[in-house]
């Protein structure tokens, strides 16, 4: 994202690159301010460049972490050409996801299906005593419930004596006890459970109503047990001075409190919500699913002790293959996938359940990095999308773990998942119309204060390099911190073979 006040510059400026072979010619002038634009720059004044940039305003307060090397097989084959506290623990936000990603594709394979599964035994006269077994697929929706009732019709099922939910697969925390408060009332921070349906979350509309009268919220009624709302909002009148929409619960109660004010003649607003009760959700769902297959269900019970004794399965449903779930966890940074993920590989081969999936997940990532050649030991993983704040990661285990995965063998599936600058997910309108359009392949990250990104940069007219860059303790926007990375990013797209 470009801050407003360089769209003027850079639009200069991008009217000055032109290819010349593999090379660049570029006039004279300022990148955003700060960097000035050369045709070409040897690698030897690349620290001198990037230095002298960390060392000023707004970057002199905060915290930065950079490796840029050459991307190559092993460390003799690759040349750091800059290092900025390599090896400091930083938060990482997002970029959490690489590690993630990497570990998840290391130890399960590319293949590998989350299946949600239906239990029991069918009576001659079609009653039966189900099971439901999640296991955590993100992507389950009304179709896939669709067709889960649908295949216990055929299989014989025309009423239900009891259906059990069992929500039982990821022990521990649902909703990583690290995260803020603020976040996790919201649908990127759901809670993370077996049954997931609909992403865990709820749309929910904000509409004006007449001037002086309160703001009307829609989506409520679709919860199986609709929270009550505590509306102390306004309708104002258009044209008047207004205090922003929010929307929040307290610890206390599923109470929702609307305040905030909204113009008679403003557009309805939307808001996605994150449900409390995921498994009464599904259940629902379920249930409604059921009876459009004319399965009426007598009593319905929510467990989250596994039963030792399943019976033969009746219905599954799988999820796509982890290569294609891995495209909405590092392309457009899905929370909900990334934990799904974590979890998976903390309960995945299993003999007995853990107390906590996120944290033998975590332990996991860290037992698949160091299998790849990355130096785990330090770090602090305390879930899978870093959306925690206690997440404690190095540049260089970022850095050194994309190595790993450009030579892995699931190569190709790794680097698919990531966004393209210019192109796709989180990095379509980053360096738009420069030399690195479609050459960066990444994961960026960003909490209040704390902004990140990892990837494969390959310059016009130089080797491809691993970049691991990360922003801590500022007090800028994320919009010029951003800004301020895509400015060394077109610094290293200056580099030349050639001196």
């Amino acid at each position: 994202m470009i801050h407003p006040g360089q769209t003027a510059t850079r639009t200069a400026l991008r009217s000055f690159w032109r290819p010349c072979g593999w090379g660049l010619v570029v006039a004279l002038g300022l990148l955003g301010g700060g960097l000035p634009v050369q045709a070409a720059l040897c690698p030897a004044q690349l620290a001198e460049r990037l230095d002298a940039e960390l060392s000023q305003a707004p970057l002199d307060s905060a915290q930065v972490g950079m490796v840029v090397q050459t991307q190559g097989a092993s460390s003799p084959q690759r040349r750091t050409l800059y290092a900025k506290q390599p090896n400091a623990l930083f938060t990482p936000a997002s970029n959490v996801k690489v590690l993630t990603s990497a570990a998840a594709l290391h130890r399960l394979g590319p293949s590998y299906r989350l299946r949600t599964s239906v239990y029991g035994s069918v009576n001659p006269g079609g009653l039966a005593t189900v099971r439901v077994v999640g296991r955590g697929d993100p992507t389950f929706g009304a179709n896939q419930m669709t067709a889960l009732a649908s295949q216990l019709r055929r299989a014989g099922v025309t009423q239900i004596n009891r259906l059990v939910l069992d929500d039982s697969y990821f022990p521990g925390w649902a909703t990583n006890p690290t995260w803020e408060w603020e976040d996790a009332q919201f649908y990127f921070a759901v809670p993370v459970n077996g049954l997931i349906f609909n992403k865990n979350a709820v749309p929910v509309q904000v509409t004006p109503g007449q001037v002086g009268q309160p703001l009307m919220l829609t989506g409520l009624e679709a919860l199986p047990v609709p929270w009550p709302l505590v509306n102390h909002s306004r309708t104002v009148a258009s044209g008047a001075q207004v205090t922003p929409v929010s929307l929040q619960r307290n610890g206390h109660s599923l109470n929702l409190y609307l305040t905030g004010q909204m113009p008679a003649d403003a557009a309805p607003g939307t808001y996605t919500l994150g449900v409390l009760n995921p498994a009464d959700q599904f259940a629902a769902a379920l249930q409604s699913a059921l009876v459009s297959q004319n399965i009426p269900t007598a009593q319905v019970d929510v467990a989250q002790i596994p039963s030792p004794s399943l019976g033969p399965e009746l219905a599954a449903v799988e999820s796509p293959t982890l290569a294609e779930l891995l495209v909405p966890t590092n392309r457009d940074s899905d929370n909900l996938y990334a934990e799904v993920l974590l979890k998976t590989l903390g309960v995945a081969g299993a003999t007995v359940p853990p107390a906590d999936a996120s944290r033998v997940g975590a332990e996991a990532v860290k037992t698949a990095l160091t299998d790849l050649g990355v130096n785990a030991e330090p770090l602090r993983l305390a879930d899978g999308s870093g959306l925690s704040r206690h997440n404690l990661v190095s540049p260089n285990a970022v850095a050194d773990t994309l190595q790993a995965m450009a030579i892995h063998p699931q190569a190709a599936v790794f680097r698919n998942s990531l966004a393209v600058a210019g192109e796709s997910g989180t990095l379509r309108h980053r360096l738009v119309g420069t030399p690195l359009a479609g050459r960066v392949q990444g994961k960026s990250g960003a909490l209040t204060g704390n902004v990140a990104l990892a990837g494969y940069v390959q310059p016009p007219n130089y080797d491809p390099l691993v970049v691991s860059v990360v922003i801590n303790h500022s007090n800028q926007h994320a919009r010029v911190l951003r800004a301020k990375i895509d400015e060394w990013l077109l610094l290293m797209a200056q580099l030349s073979s050639d001196c």
